[in-house]
């Protein structure tokens, strides 16, 4: 279809409208330029007929308020949309650099650490999704774009459920179902959908990226595609590729089971299963070597730039009336949210324990030095304290002689007394020089600057 420049600007007045980027069984797609914030966007007009079906533009108004609720780095934003009866459009971010098909294409190829990061991106903004509830339906390399600066975004969440784009399949009553290579097996048989649905589109895609065949090869027909995907066992990864690295071929052969209980519930169940495969198969820190941009990922980036340890479960907490089963994601201990120490990861290379601290809880560890402080500290506390004894004998001995044995006349014994009491204020002002240097001695020193 041929997008009418007139409509899309009377529409949208604030936008000057540039040319076609592409045109489908979706509608058209076209650049657009907001004039105030001198934002570049992208228009997409959905076809005239459904604009003119009032259940369809319902339905789509319903997926354009939830689009427009996903805040994700890897999830294509929507700006704005239209709601008209000759009209349908949706204005979201313009994506410069491509789809996953032609970069794939005009790479001939990726490599297969390459492959793996580029899906962990793709699971990343689908988990943030999941979590809000929304299934995307139709993951496919098609709906995978690209900023300029290589950043990965999911796009068309929600609206393969509205409209179904090219060679995707739709029911007797109306209902897109995905599109045929990528389709999970429920999505054929007409049972519920889950997070698990995405994950089996997801491993197809990869599967594909790595092998450069899809998991049922050389099935044309449409009808026999969808019977395989939901009746029979795909070809396994690696007899179609035998270079790919043992774990990661397991786990995207997981991802698609059959059955949707035997895949990962989770994409970041998947993700975290993937990035783990690549650190085993290419050690830790292989997605830094693939510079490929991945955000707000948590545990996924966590498995793939350190070594697997020890593992715990830690809820998926799904927000309520979401529709989406809590699960659990595991990732190494050492990584994990903790309140204080718990879920520390212990090892001798992690914690040395020295025969001080063995000892219990009140043993407290010294150094030689602060060792031999407190001893010093100690001698001259005893020294003061023999001195302060042995001059208070004295006193009593002189006090004893002088006044009370002796004394021939009061005179004499009045200047005795006076001696006295004047050598009694002498050794009364060594007695407070000695607690003053005791005191010194007992204060903590103050520390070293």
């Amino acid at each position: 279809m041929s997008f009418d420049r007139e409509l899309l600007s009377t529409t949208l007045p604030a936008y000057d409208i540039g040319e076609e980027l592409g045109q489908g069984g979706m509608g058209v797609v076209v650049s657009g330029q907001h004039r105030q914030l001198d934002r570049r966007v992208a228009i997409k007009q959905l076809p005239v007929a459904f604009a003119a079906d009032p259940a369809v533009r319902r339905r789509f108004l319903s997926e354009a308020r939830l689009l427009a609720s996903l805040d994700h780095p890897h999830v294509v934003p929507v700006y704005d949309f239209v709601d008209r009866e000759d009209v349908c459009l949706l204005v979201m971010e313009f994506l410069p650099g491509g789809t996953l098909r032609s970069r794939v294409t005009s790479a001939a190829g990726f490599t297969a650490p390459h492959a793996v990061a580029v899906s962990l991106a793709c699971l990343s903004g689908l988990s943030a999704a999941h979590r809000r509830g929304v299934l995307h339906r139709d993951v496919k390399p098609e709906n995978m774009l690209f900023t300029a600066s290589g950043v990965l975004k999911v796009a068309d969440f929600g609206i393969a459920k509205v409209l179904g784009g090219p060679g995707t399949v739709v029911t007797r009553r109306g209902d897109v179902i995905g599109t045929p290579a990528y389709i999970a097996p429920e999505q054929v048989r007409g049972g519920e959908l889950s997070p698990a649905t995405d994950v089996y589109a997801v491993a197809t895609m990869l599967y594909e990226l790595l092998a450069g065949v899809l998991p049922f090869p050389d099935v044309e027909e449409e009808m026999a595609l969808l019977f395989k995907h939901a009746y029979e066992q795909p070809v396994p990864l690696r007899e179609a590729a035998p270079g790919v690295p043992d774990p990661v071929a397991a786990a995207v052969m997981r991802g698609l089971a059959t059955e949707s209980a035997d895949r990962f519930a989770t994409a970041e169940s998947f993700g975290t299963a993937l990035a783990e495969a690549g650190t085993q198969a290419w050690g830790p820190g292989w997605m830094s070597a693939e510079q490929v941009p991945i955000m707000d990922a948590g545990p996924i980036i966590s498995v793939a730039e350190y070594p697997s340890g020890p593992r715990r479960a830690a809820p998926t907490i799904a927000p309520a009336g979401s529709g989406i089963v809590a699960g659990e994601r595991e990732y190494p201990l050492s990584y994990a949210p903790t309140h204080g120490t718990e879920g520390i990861a212990t090892s001798p290379e992690t914690i040395a324990t020295s025969p001080e601290t063995a000892a219990g809880p009140e043993t407290i560890a010294v150094s030689p030095e602060t060792a031999a402080a407190t001893s010093a500290r100690r001698r001259q506390i005893i020294t003061a304290a023999v001195v302060a004894v042995v001059i208070v004998i004295a006193i009593i001995v002189i006090l004893e002689f002088h006044v009370f044995k002796v004394g021939p006349s009061r005179l004499a014994g009045a200047l005795l007394l006076m001696m006295t009491l004047r050598e009694t204020r002498a050794l009364l002002g060594v007695s407070v020089v000695l607690s003053s240097c005791r005191a010194g001695c007992l204060a903590p020193e103050a520390p070293h600057a």
